[in-house]
C-alpha cells in the first residue's frame, strides 16, 4: 500500500471469519482477526467486500430477508470500523477512476469445482451449519440469481471504461455454461472487452494464480 501510494480501496473476497462468521458487529472477532491484524493505515480506506462461505455460519441474516441483519452488512462508506458492504450484491462507481466495482454474492456456487452437478443442480453446502437449514439453500440461490441480473445490467448501463468485478469464487467454478440456469452466459460476458476491459477477482481456493481459473480473455 505504501508503494501503491494513493490507494482508493482494499478488495476482500470473503471468508473473513475462520471458521465460522462473526454474529454482529460487536462480535469480539473483529477486533482479534482484522482490527488487530492489519494496521490501521491498511484500514484507512474502505474494504470492498462480499460473504465467503464461512462467514454466513453463524450470521443472523442468513436466517433473515432483512438485509440489516447482515453481522458483516456496512452502508456506510466512511464508517472504517467495519467493511463496506452495503448489499450481498452491490456496485460502486468511480468516475474518477474511470471504473465501476462490482461485487457478487455467488455462494450457491460452492460446489462449482464439481463438473458432475450442473449448474441448475448446485447448491450452498454450507446450509448445514447454519441455524434455518431448510430455509437458507433457497436464499442463497436467490442471492446468487440477483448477483448475475446485477452483473448483466451493471455491464448493459455502465459508462465505465473498467469495471473490477469480485466474487468469493474463482472463475473455473462458473464452467456450466449450457445448463440454461442464470449462470450460462456468466463467462461469456466476464470475457466481452467490446465495451470496457474487466478485472475478476475471486478467492476459495487459498492461492493466487491465474492458471487453475476459467480464462476470459481478452480480459483478465
Amino acid at each position: 500500500m505504501a508503494e501503491l501510494g494513493d490507494v482508493k480501496f482494499i478488495i476482500n473476497v470473503g471468508d473473513s471469519f475462520y471458521p465460522n462468521g462473526v454474529s454482529s458487529k460487536d462480535d469480539w472477532q473483529w477486533d482479534a482477526k482484522w482490527r488487530n491484524v492489519y494496521s490501521e493505515e491498511l484500514r484507512s480506506v474502505p474494504w470492498y467486500s462480499v460473504y465467503g462461505n464461512h462467514d454466513y455460519h453463524q450470521d443472523p441474516r442468513v436466517c433473515s430477508d432483512n438485509v440489516a441483519d447482515g453481522a458483516q452488512i456496512n452502508g456506510d462508506i466512511d464508517d472504517l470500523n467495519t467493511f463496506y458492504m452495503p448489499d450481498y450484491n452491490w456496485y460502486k462507481e468511480h468516475p474518477e477512476l474511470e471504473l465501476e466495482v462490482v461485487a457478487l454474492d455467488l455462494n450457491n456456487y460452492q460446489n462449482g469445482w464439481n463438473h458432475g452437478v450442473k449448474a441448475s443442480d448446485q447448491s450452498f453446502a454450507d446450509c448445514q451449519y447454519t441455524a434455518c437449514k431448510s430455509d437458507c439453500y433457497g436464499r442463497i440461490k436467490g442471492r446468487a440469481e440477483d448477483g448475475f441480473k446485477l452483473f448483466k445490467e451493471r455491464a448493459a448501463a455502465t459508462s465505465a471504461k473498467n469495471l473490477l468485478v469480485f466474487s468469493h469464487y474463482p472463475t473455473d467454478y462458473f464452467w456450466d455454461t449450457s445448463s440454461g440456469d442464470s449462470s450460462s452466459d456468466f463467462l461469456e460476458r466476464l470475457s466481452d472487452a467490446s465495451k470496457f476491459h474487466v478485472e475478476f477477482f475471486g478467492g476459495h481456493r487459498h492461492n493466487v494464480d491465474q492458471d487453475s481459473v476459467a480464462k476470459i480473455s481478452p480480459n483478465s
